[in-house]
């Protein structure tokens, strides 16, 4: 028989029904926060319905892994200033242009300086309104200790202090849109940030439901406390905060702990039923000794014990 081809591409074609598209709002976005924010980004040019959807992602993840290797090294100069342009002006543009009602992950990963802090107060402000359950910054580094100050008096309505303490504690005065975020973060992540201890304390307090704290390398950390039932927090993280001097963790929730630093510090935990996992790295000559009278209330509990000696 006859084989008519233009026919049978023209039902094929009508048969090509874009079906996703039909799908509910909310599914397309969820779709969309699975994706790299850049990759969520280009189906802006799909269709006119889809020009728009993509500002209502939950999932802003600003890690410019690309344009980190191009400046990585050396670090600083030209090539990094306009580097850190770029990355500030496209997480502005990010932020202007967001329409969803929440946010549930936002991370910024660069290589910033003082110069962008007004951009980044304004960053931290915008995911506690969108009411963020995971919030990581990480400052990068590159081979040596450059580490920037987050949170100025302006975000939370801290005093400005001393020179070496930017930030003494008082009851701030806050946007109430922002006690949103204060509600729903649930994990959050400092690296080579310098935040204030009084910041961390008022975030522990603040969260109710805040059970991961991760600070590595935050040169303005002396003393933390975790005291009380009322605070949710389950999972302790503190890498290299070399300024650490004294960590008290009683009557509280912890399930895991981890702190390694360049010195001893003193540790206190008392009355933490829940907790099972501690991993300590410290160099001094009595250290396990040291370590071990440290942990006599909690030792019988352990399932799981690290200790390392950092020569």
């Amino acid at each position: 028989g006859r084989y008519n081809l233009r026919k049978r591409r023209k039902t094929t074609h009508d048969n090509l029904v874009d079906r996703i598209s039909y799908l509910p709002h909310e599914i397309l976005v969820t779709i969309l926060s699975l994706l790299p924010l850049k990759e969520a980004a280009s189906t802006s040019i799909l269709s006119r319905q889809w020009q728009y959807l993509w500002t209502s992602t939950m999932n802003l993840n600003f890690d410019d892994e690309d344009t980190l290797c191009r400046t990585a090294k050396p670090p600083g100069g030209e090539a990094q200033e306009l580097a850190n342009l770029r990355y500030v002006n496209w997480v502005n543009s990010v932020v202007e242009q967001h329409r969803g009602p929440k946010v549930e992950q936002f991370r910024v990963s660069f290589h910033l300086d003082n110069r962008s802090s007004s951009s980044i107060d304004k960053w931290i402000r915008f995911a506690m309104k969108k009411g963020v359950q995971m919030l990581d910054i990480d400052f990068l580094e590159y081979g040596f200790h450059q580490s920037y100050t987050l949170f100025p008096h302006q975000v939370f309505g801290f005093k400005q202090g001393s020179a070496w303490r930017p930030f003494c504690f008082e009851v701030p005065n806050l946007d109430p849109c922002m006690y949103t975020g204060f509600k729903s973060l649930k994990d959050l992540r400092f690296k080579n940030v310098d935040i204030a201890e009084e910041v961390l304390q008022y975030f522990l307090s603040n969260c109710p439901v805040l059970e991961r704290l991760s600070v590595y390398n935050s040169r303005y950390v002396s003393r933390l406390r975790v005291v009380g039932t009322s605070i949710a927090l389950k999972y302790l993280g503190i890498w290299e905060c070399f300024m650490m001097e004294s960590i008290e963790i009683r009557d509280a929730n912890l399930v895991s702990f981890t702190y390694a630093g360049h010195t001893m510090i003193n540790l206190l935990i008392r009355n933490v039923p829940r907790l099972v996992d501690v991993s300590i790295c410290e160099p001094n000559n009595l250290f396990f000794e040291v370590v071990f009278a440290q942990l006599s209330y909690c030792l019988s509990q352990l399932e799981t014990l690290n200790l390392t000696y950092n020569v």
